[in-house]
């Protein structure tokens, strides 16, 4: 799934109190990973919004020549193929996967995600994007979805100057009382926060590249630099029209032990007063991804639940 579409529809997820209703929703994590430490370079798919779009991870299957990418999504509890890009690959490379067009789920299939092998033992299949696809050096060819199972009792290091995360058993960073504890529900990542010296919990959500700090209009208006004009941007959810709004901020914002400049803060005009007011009881201030991180390094380990920014 693509991009700002995407970033709404998730949104709409956090707003519509996902984090406490979906437990029964949540599969068993199906990823085999090795242990040790990997290395894995990613690059930014650059959209006229943001030149830092989504957050892409080389992936090689076997049987199939070329490099394709997945996006990685802590937004995501799951991996995901997209079922027309994996159909236009067994069309090219028919022994490269066992696909019909009813497919919905690929049982024991393995891939390398960077240098890293990882065997699904289930993964779904779900229709999405564009038919034609290839692993080219002059094409983006994006088939898939990396979520958090992929790091599940691990640790991560995102390596944002240096563009590359490292997935490891092990962290070599001493990073002595900067460490602060996260929530780890249902394999999504919730940091905490001080907003204008109030306590919130802020989704991190790597698939959000394109909003620094996604918040309520009260917050959001709140954090804005006065005089500030407004950039509006209208987007579609679930057949619903919404507006986002983003707003220039000299403000910062706690997370953890860091205190972060904001830089640009967003609200969206079309969410609903009983979501907000949900969102607000549940204690989440709103979602940030990878912009408001774009010169640190950032150590998430799901194992201790315990994260540090550097």
């Amino acid at each position: 799934m693509h991009t700002l579409q995407k970033v709404i529809m998730l949104t709409t997820f956090l707003f519509a109190q996902a984090y406490c209703c979906r437990a029964q929703d949540m599969p068993d994590n199906q990823l085999i990973r090795p242990a040790g430490s990997h290395t894995i370079p990613f690059r930014w798919l650059q959209q006229p919004f943001s030149p830092q779009a989504a957050m892409l991870i080389p992936v090689t299957l076997n049987g199939c020549p070329g490099t394709f990418y997945m996006q990685f999504d802590t937004g995501s509890p799951y991996s995901m193929f997209y079922g027309n890009q994996l159909k236009s690959i067994r069309k090219a490379y028919p022994q490269a996967l066992r696909l019909t067009d009813t497919t919905t789920v690929l049982l024991r299939f393995g891939f390398t995600a960077g240098n890293m092998p990882v065997l699904a033992k289930a993964i779904p299949v779900r229709p999405s994007g564009g038919a034609d696809t290839n692993g080219s050096e002059d094409t983006i060819s994006i088939i898939g979805t990396l979520g958090t199972d992929l790091i599940d009792n691990k640790v991560m290091e995102i390596d944002y100057p240096g563009r590359c995360m490292t997935i490891t058993d092990d962290t070599t960073r001493e990073a002595g009382p900067a460490w602060s504890a996260f929530m780890y529900v249902r394999r999504s990542i919730l940091l905490p926060a001080a907003i204008k010296g109030t306590p919130a919990m802020l989704c991190f959500d790597t698939g959000s590249s394109a909003f620094a700090l996604l918040t309520s209009k009260e917050t959001a208006i709140s954090l804005a630099a006065p005089g500030a004009t407004q950039i509006t941007v209208a987007v579609s959810s679930w057949g619903n029209t919404l507006t986002a709004v983003s707003i220039r901020s000299d403000d910062s914002i706690r997370i953890g032990s860091r205190t972060m400049p904001v830089r640009t803060v967003t609200y969206m005009e079309g969410v609903s007063e009983n979501q907000v007011s949900t969102m607000k009881k549940l204690g989440i201030g709103g979602m940030t991804g990878n912009s408001l991180f774009a010169d640190k390094v950032l150590l998430i380990d799901t194992r201790t639940k315990k994260f540090c920014i550097l």
